[in-house]
C-alpha cells in the first residue's frame, strides 16, 4: 500500500531563503546576514569616517560664542512686524557687523532676532590699553570711571622711567576714538577726563536692532562671554571623555571580556567622529548643550552594545558543545534575536528627541533645545547602527582568530552544506509525494479497494478513505498489518 505525504513548504526547503515578515521581526525569527556581509558595513563605516575627518580638517566645527568668546544680542519684534535676515544684515553693515551670525526665532510670543559676533572690542578697553602702554604699566593699573551721562575719566601712575607729558598722552590717545579730552599731570600721576566717551559697538548694535524691531533699547538682551570659559569647558569635556573610556574598558573587561571592551570603545569612537563630522559638514553650532548631548550619546551607544554582547555571551556558552556553527554564525543569530529590542529602544528614545526639535525649537523657538536635540538625534541613529554593524562584526572577526574558534570554523567548513534550491525549482516541487508502505516494494501498486491518492495542497495532511488524517506512526502500523 502507498500513502501520500505532504510536500514541504517552500520556506522549509534546504537552501531556500524566504521573505521576512514583520511578525518574524517581532517574534525574533529573522535571519539577516549581518556578519556574512560585514565587509559592506566596514566599507560604509570607513567612508563615513573618512568624510567626517576630511570635513573636520577642511571646514572645522562651528563653535558658538560660549567657546570662542563673543557677544549675543536678542530682541523681540514688535507686534505686526516681521524680520528678514537680509534686512538685519543691511542694518548691521554700516556698523561693521555685516558678517555676524543672524538667526530668526519664532515662538508663541512672536518673532525674535538673534545676532552673534565674536569678541567685540570695547573702546574703553582700547583707551586703557593705550594709556597703559604709554605709562609703562599694565591695563589693570589704569583706573577707569565711566559716568552714566556718557563721560568718564582715566587715572594711572606712570612708571618711574617715563616722564609723562600732556603732548605725549594726547599722541598716545590719537589712535583711539577718544576726542576732546583734558589731560592733567601731577608728577607721575596722570588723569584723563572726557565729557563724551566713544559709544561701545555693543551699544550701537543694540540701538540699531531696537529701531529695526520697533522696541526700546533696554529691551535688547545683551550677553557677553569670554573665551576663557569655553576653554575651561572644552578641557573638562575632554577630561571627562578620557575618564569615561577608562571606566568603560574596566567595566566591560570585568563584566564580559577584554575583546568586547575594545570593540565597544571602537564603536563609541566611531559614533563620536561621525557625529562631529555631521556637525562639520552642515556647520551646526557647537554649544555647551552639544557637549552634554555628546556625553549622553556615549551612554546610549554603550547601552545598546551591552545588550548585544550580553546575548552573544549567553549563546556562546553552548557554541563549543554543539560544534555545528561558527562564532560568526552565533553572533549573527544573537544579532537577529536582539534586533527588535534595539529598534524598539532607538524608536522610543527618538520620540522625545523629535518632540524637542518640533515643539521646543519649532514652536517655542528654544535654540538651546534645538542644539541639544539635534546632537541627540544624530547620535541615536549612529549609536544604533554601530552596535550592530561595527561592534559585533569586530568582535566576531577578532574572536574567530582564537585557536578554539578557528578550529571550529575549519570543522564547520568541512561539513557538507545543503544545496541551494533555486526559486524555479521550488515552484516545480510536487505538492504531494508517494510514500511506500513498510515492507512493500518501491513499485508496489495500491490495493484494489483503495483509490489513487489525490494531489494534496501545501500544508494538507494525507487522510484515510474515511477522511481521518494519517499520522506517520499510524502509516507504519498499517503497513505491518498488511504485511
Amino acid at each position: 500500500m502507498t500513502t501520500t505525504a505532504p510536500a514541504a513548504p517552500p520556506e522549509d526547503l534546504p537552501g531556500v531563503t524566504r521573505r521576512h515578515r514583520f511578525s518574524d521581526l517581532y517574534h525574533e525569527r529573522t535571519n539577516f546576514q549581518f556578519i556574512k556581509h560585514s565587509k559592506r558595513w566596514a566599507i560604509l563605516s570607513g567612508v563615513l569616517l573618512l568624510l567626517s575627518v576630511a570635513a573636520l580638517f577642511t571646514r572645522g566645527l562651528n563653535f558658538g560664542i560660549e567657546f570662542e568668546g563673543g557677544t549675543s544680542w536678542q530682541v523681540r519684534m514688535a507686534d505686526g512686524k516681521t524680520a528678514r535676515i537680509e534686512d538685519v544684515r543691511d542694518v548691521l553693515r554700516p556698523l561693521g557687523f555685516a558678517d555676524s551670525k543672524v538667526s530668526l526665532l519664532s515662538g508663541r510670543s512672536g518673532q525674535s532676532i538673534n545676532v552673534q559676533e565674536q569678541v567685540v572690542a570695547d573702546p574703553v578697553e582700547i583707551i586703557r590699553d593705550a594709556l597703559a602702554t604709554y605709562g609703562g604699566v599694565t591695563p589693570a593699573d589704569v583706573d577707569s570711571n565711566v559716568a552714566q551721562a556718557g563721560g568718564g575719566s582715566f587715572t594711572f601712575v606712570a612708571n618711574k622711567r617715563v616722564e609723562p607729558t600732556e603732548d605725549g598722552v594726547n599722541r598716545a590717545l590719537a589712535q583711539t576714538e577718544l576726542r576732546g579730552q583734558t589731560v592733567k599731570i601731577d608728577g607721575q600721576n596722570v588723569t584723563v577726563t572726557a565729557t563724551v566717551l566713544p559709544l561701545s559697538p555693543t551699544e550701537r548694535v543694540a540701538t540699531a536692532l531696537s529701531k529695526y524691531a520697533g522696541a526700546n533699547a533696554d529691551e535688547v538682551s545683551i550677553s557677553t562671554v569670554g573665551p576663557t570659559w569655553g576653554r575651561d569647558v572644552s578641557e573638562k569635556a575632554v577630561r571627562a571623555l578620557i575618564y569615561f573610556f577608562v571606566l568603560l574598558a574596566l567595566y566591560l573587561s570585568f563584566r564580559f571580556e577584554f575583546k568586547m571592551a575594545v570593540s565597544s570603545i571602537i564603536a563609541v569612537i566611531h559614533d563620536i567622529v561621525i557625529t562631529m563630522g555631521v556637525y562639520a559638514v552642515f556647520q551646526f553650532a557647537v554649544t555647551p548643550a552639544t557637549v552634554t548631548a555628546f556625553l549622553t550619546i556615549l551612554g546610549f551607544s554603550l547601552y545598546d552594545t551591552v545588550v548585544v554582547f550580553d546575548k552573544i555571551r549567553e549563546n556562546q556558552k553552548t557554541l563549543t558543545a554543539t560544534g555545528r556553527t561558527t562564532y560568526g554564525e552565533m553572533v549573527n543569530r544573537s544579532l537577529n534575536q536582539v534586533l527588535m529590542r534595539s529598534l524598539s529602544t532607538t524608536l522610543v528614545a527618538l520620540l522625545p528627541v523629535i518632540s524637542l526639535l518640533v515643539v521646543g525649537s519649532g514652536i517655542f523657538g528654544a535654540t538651546s533645545l534645538e542644539n541639544f536635540a539635534l546632537a541627540l538625534a544624530t547620535g541615536l541613529f549612529i549609536g544604533a547602527y554601530s552596535s550592530i554593524f561595527v561592534a559585533a562584526p569586530i568582535l566576531a572577526w577578532w574572536k574567530e582568530r582564537e585557536p578554539q574558534y578557528k578550529a571550529l570554523r575549519e570543522r564547520r567548513a568541512r561539513m557538507p552544506a545543503a544545496t541551494p534550491v533555486p526559486a524555479a525549482a521550488v515552484a516545480s516541487v510536487p505538492v504531494a509525494a508517494t510514500v511506500p508502505a513498510a515492507g512493500a516494494a518501491p513499485d508496489a501498486t495500491p490495493d484494489s479497494d483503495t483509490a489513487p491518492a489525490e494531489p494534496l495542497s501545501v500544508g494538507t495532511k494525507p487522510t484515510t478513505p474515511l477522511g481521518r488524517p494519517i499520522q506517520p506512526r499510524a502509516r507504519q502500523q498499517r503497513g505491518k498489518k498488511r504485511k
